[in-house]
């Protein structure tokens, strides 16, 4: 196997995979639940752009933006300077839900055009493009079990 098709395969199973992934924690998610706000985060200023902190919303609004932002990355690389990449706005659940789908969608078609002898040119000032894509794989994880704990917290205190 490739070094870029093990790293599709990691991206691919923290967004879908059965059990640990994105899709997993936002299955069967009911407007109500994605939009609660638990109280540790209610002090916070509104994210303009995103939504309120602490949300399911916020969540996959921030990773819609983030995933627009990495594809620009990645497609003006090496960057010295990150791309302006402004939030599309706060949007409602089933909105988020096909908008972050389809921003993964384009992210996951940047990494597929890259070879394996890319992984170890620059991506940032601070990254070679195999570290950034980890870090992408990352942050996918740490959001998918943010939303799946924000969920198990909404229905205890139900």
């Amino acid at each position: 196997m490739r070094a870029i098709e093990l790293l599709l395969l990691a991206f691919d199973h923290a967004l879908q995979h059965p059990w640990e992934s994105l899709a997993g924690a936002v299955h069967e998610l009911q407007p109500e639940e994605a939009s609660w706000q638990p109280p540790a985060y209610a002090t916070l200023d509104h994210d303009v752009g995103v939504g309120k902190p602490g949300t399911v919303l916020w969540y996959l609004n921030h990773l819609q933006h983030c995933h627009r932002h990495y594809t620009a990355v990645l497609q003006s690389r090496p960057v010295t300077q990150s791309p302006d990449t402004p939030p599309s706005g706060e949007q409602p659940l089933e909105e988020a839900l096909k908008a972050v789908t389809q921003a993964t969608a384009g992210l996951r078609a940047q990494i597929a055009l890259l070879t394996d002898a890319e992984l170890d040119q620059p991506c940032t000032d601070k990254s070679k493009v195999a570290e950034f894509l980890a870090g992408v794989v990352r942050h996918i994880s740490w959001h998918a079990g943010q939303i799946a704990t924000l969920r198990r917290l909404y229905r205890a205190g139900k």
